[in-house]
């Protein structure tokens, strides 16, 4: 337990140096390189942070491996805030996958697994939805720097989530305090992307995976009350 919270003040330390030589570096840049080396830089750091106290596992490894394949996809982005949404908001879902099933195998809280069933039924109908959006939307070039900025809110989750002491959690305790952090980041992406969205279909299903994972995040958070 004592080397998952060394790994987390590792991993705290080297975030807030990487914010702060970003923060300098900042007015130097133009906007579509400002995000594009933002991104490329933090997710180094945070790579190393890792690595210098070994593979962070659990719930928090589902967080860590879920923001890495966000961040990938930095090449894959197109500038159609539609068609990039799509392809992160799929890729973000696919993490809470993850998380949903580790609850269900290893949780002992009959009212979380039932929340970690509803989040796996509804993201992988989402993912359905937003992979046959894709496969049939012909993007449209243009600059990414705008669809970049919905991967800004993982670089203030991570280091939200990093503030808390994860030491002494069972998995039911870290599924709650890791899915609120995963909801707040999805509707941080969406709500992004709703300043921007052309298509009526992927602003609705933004609209309902905010209003669905609002919904989660206060009853993960109703349970942490009443669960300290």
């Amino acid at each position: 337990m004592k080397n998952v919270k060394t790994n987390l003040q590792h991993f705290a330390f080297f975030a807030a140096t990487t914010l702060t030589l970003t923060a300098c570096g900042n007015e130097s840049t133009t906007a579509t390189t400002e995000g594009t080396t933002d991104m490329a830089t933090e997710g180094q750091e945070q790579d190393t942070a890792m690595m210098t106290g070994g593979q962070i596992g659990g719930m928090m490894g589902h967080m860590h491996q879920n923001m890495q394949e966000m961040r990938s996809m930095r090449a894959q982005m197109t500038g159609d805030p539609d068609y990039d949404f799509a392809l992160l908001m799929a890729r973000h879902h696919q993490g809470g996958i993850r998380m949903a099933d580790e609850e269900i195998a290893n949780g002992t809280d009959s009212k979380l697994k039932e929340i970690a069933q509803r989040v796996k039924q509804s993201n992988q109908e989402e993912i359905q939805q937003l992979q046959t959006f894709t496969s049939k939307h012909t993007p449209t070039k243009a600059d990414t720097a705008t669809t970049m900025r919905m991967m800004h809110p993982m670089n203030r989750m991570m280091q939200q989530m990093h503030q808390q002491d994860m030491s002494g959690m069972n998995t039911d305790q870290n599924f709650a305090a890791m899915m609120v952090h995963h909801h707040q980041m999805g509707n941080e992406i969406a709500k992004e992307f709703l300043k921007t969205g052309k298509t009526q279909e992927m602003k609705q299903l933004a609209q309902k995976t905010i209003d669905q994972q609002t919904k989660e995040i206060n009853e993960l958070e109703t349970w942490q009350q009443q669960n300290k």
